[in-house]
């Protein structure tokens, strides 16, 4: 998935290096608007302005069944007879679910509404290498599949389509730490500015400019423009991050880890004015193979304190509305202890989205202890790109079809926030979005998307039709049989008559999905 570099891209790219013209957007079509009309071609594309993500990635491979405990199951007990964490301790979920005792803040949050655990968390076939399973999750490949682009980075390529020959105003992505993740890379660039402390960083660059030299015509100096494109966007984004960091405040009394650490600068970024859609954070330790329990309760007591401050200091200054964290971490660990009062390297584990926007509560059931896989490990319920498909969705507003192009298939969303479906979709095989606009005067865009109603179906007969209120069939739009995927069509209504109508999307499984329209 390498880029290739056309001529007129790279002197594009140059020119405006060199303080030439600037490239925008005006000069790029993209591909997945060039049917829609003009007039909501912007209301499906990129973000929801002021929407933010902040990832907390857990290096190492978090003990979920330590996590979220299964505290009403005695195989959980008898596999780990010494690292169990004792019955009665944990914070109570629901379901016969707990959390560690350790997680006060998260605790008090979910009481709050403002948690969702998502159980069971994997995909087929998973990698117990950290830095394969880890690619895996940065990528949103399969697992037998090697990408070398994120899919933060394809996300943001497709939210900055002017990118890299125009820059926007804020950081793209912030990641804080020292080494850029694979997270934010695309064909495009790195969307990324990496740095631990807003002052250091500027004043690391300050003063700095830009090599404005055009570089040989040959592969290799296309490879050295798109070095000094990246090289252009840090010292660009230093001030503006500076002065986001100076502006904005923290308006909660943090702990003084290093995660907490981490938070603190986020929120105070965002505080003073900064629209980047995407920060990343992170916190190592779970690599937990020996002497568990203490690590694993002080690592959790990190996050927990960490996120509990970033959720008060984000509501004592308003922008809570606005924000949304997730956890992640590159697998789980085995369901019994090893011999060194630890746990090797596992598969499936829960992840966590925290925000006022969520839905809160336990989603999934609980693993299933009885029924592992080949190698003894828990079997995966929910793939890892459904969470990142909701959060595109249902958070940052991206539309149905290009979350499909990012992960190249679709996937069913899960119940994560207020706006998601409406329940776990075990057995749902069709999904229609609302149309766009609504009301709607001529045109109205439509997307609906097909999901195999069983393992190995690649195909669905669907019926996406009109009707008005009494249940009369006003207009068929589309029907037949379609491919597992996302589709999205423009729908002409210029003839049809004011008023409210019904459009509905019906299945061969019998399944129907209907929007109610209003036409002006």
């Amino acid at each position: 998935m390498k880029k290739t570099v056309t001529r007129k891209q790279f002197l594009q790219q140059m020119a405006w290096l060199s303080g030439g013209v600037s490239w925008g957007l005006g000069s790029m079509t993209g591909k997945a608007y060039a049917q829609m009309p003009a007039a909501f071609a912007a209301a499906a594309a990129g973000a929801t302005r002021g929407k933010a993500l902040v990832i907390i990635q857990l290096n190492g491979g978090n003990d979920g069944l330590n996590t979220i405990i299964p505290s009403e199951d005695d195989i959980y007990y008898s596999k780990r007879p010494d690292i169990a964490i004792k019955k009665g301790t944990g914070l109570a979920i629901s379901n016969g679910m707990t959390f560690h005792p350790a997680m006060t803040g998260i605790k008090k949050l979910y009481d709050e509404g403002q948690v969702s655990v998502i159980q069971n968390i994997g995909y087929n076939n998973p990698d117990r290498s950290h830095f394969r399973a880890t690619d895996i999750w940065h990528t949103g490949s399969d697992a037998k599949v090697v990408w070398d682009e994120g899919w933060a980075g394809r996300y943001l390529a497709t939210k900055y389509p002017g990118f890299p020959m125009k820059l926007p105003k804020d950081p793209m992505a912030i990641q804080l730490g020292s080494v850029e993740s694979m997270l934010f890379q695309s064909d495009m660039g790195r969307f990324g500015t990496v740095f631990e402390d807003p002052n250091l960083f500027y004043q690391l660059v300050n003063g700095t400019s830009a090599d404005t030299d055009l570089p040989p015509a040959t592969l290799a100096g296309d490879e050295l423009g798109f070095l000094k494109q990246i090289a252009t966007s840090s010292i660009q984004y230093a001030s503006v991050i500076q002065t986001g960091a100076n502006k904005g405040k923290n308006a909660f009394t943090y702990p003084t880890t290093n995660l907490a650490k981490q938070l603190a600068i986020i929120a105070k970024l965002i505080s003073g004015g900064l629209e980047t859609p995407i920060f990343l954070a992170n916190i190592g330790g779970f690599d937990t193979h020996a002497n568990q329990l203490n690590q694993h309760l002080n690592l959790w007591k990190n996050i927990s304190d960490a996120v509990s401050a970033f959720q008060n200091d984000l509501k004592n200054q308003g922008l809570d509305e606005f924000v949304s964290v997730m956890t992640y971490s590159e697998f789980g660990r085995r369901v019994n202890q090893n011999g060194t009062l630890g746990t090797d390297h596992g598969t499936a584990a829960p992840m966590l989205v925290v925000g006022k926007t969520v839905k809160g509560g336990l989603l999934g059931p609980n693993p299933n202890l009885k029924n592992l896989d080949s190698n003894g490990d828990i079997k995966f319920v929910y793939d890892y790109r459904q969470v990142y498909s909701t959060v595109l969705r249902d958070h940052l507003g991206l539309d149905a079809v290009n979350t499909q192009q990012i992960f190249k298939q679709s996937f069913e969303r899960l119940p994560i926030f207020n706006n998601s479906v409406e329940e776990l979709p075990e057995n749902s095989s069709i999904e229609l979005v609302n149309p766009v606009p609504n009301p709607v005067e001529d045109f109205t865009l439509l997307q609906y998307s097909v999901f195999p109603p069983s393992v190995g179906v690649t195909k669905q007969t669907i019926k996406l039709a009109v009707y008005d209120l009494s249940g009369q069939e006003v207009h068929v739009i589309d029907a037949g049989e379609k491919a597992i995927g996302s589709y999205q069509l423009t729908l002409d209504l210029s003839r049809l008559s004011a008023g409210f109508y019904i459009i509905s999307l019906s299945s061969a499984t019998g399944q129907r999905i209907n929007k109610r329209m209003i036409k002006q």
